[in-house]
């Protein structure tokens, strides 16, 4: 009985552990039919249920690319909806000819992803429900080459002074 209670302790330690260590805290992806972000869809939500800490967080977005988008480059607004009303928005972009990281190569050679950290360093000090929107205006007509957006969070080391 002392064995079972022993590694029952053990493997509860180990869960915690790995639990409180996990660096991503919400990461969701929308695919578009046929490799277009058609204009008519040009908001894309994003909800996440997140924990008010005191802790930063990296907000990243990706776009999986097939082939040659139809624009050299891609503006959006980036919106951040809070659980008391607030709103943040800060105009991004995705410049396809001077990316500003290099793209992350996909599985074969027509398949990119290109990143884009929007916030390296965000607080959210509420807790409740967040809504995000990446609402495009690059030109009047759809973006073909752009097959998913993938929006991200990550817990950012702290750094100690």
């Amino acid at each position: 009985m002392k064995k079972i209670t022993s590694f029952l302790l053990l493997a509860l330690t180990v869960f915690l552990l790995v639990s409180c260590s996990k660096k991503v805290v919400f990461d969701e992806k929308v695919v578009f039919p046929n490799a277009n972000w058609a204009f008519e869809n040009k908001a894309v939500n994003f909800n996440a249920h997140l924990t008010g800490s005191d802790q930063p967080y990296a907000v990243i977005l990706e776009l999986d690319l097939f082939g040659t988008p139809n624009v050299d480059k891609f503006y959006a607004d980036f919106i951040i909806l809070s659980p008391n009303g607030g709103r943040t928005v800060k105009s991004i972009i995705f410049n396809f000819k001077n990316p500003q990281e290099p793209f992350i190569q996909g599985a074969s050679e027509n398949e990119k992803i290109y990143r884009l950290v929007v916030y390296p360093k965000r607080y959210f000090t509420e807790t409740g429900e967040y809504k995000f929107v990446v609402n495009q205006f690059s030109n009047k007509a759809d973006n073909y080459g752009i097959r998913a957006l993938r929006m991200y969070i990550e817990r950012v080391k702290e750094e100690r002074e």
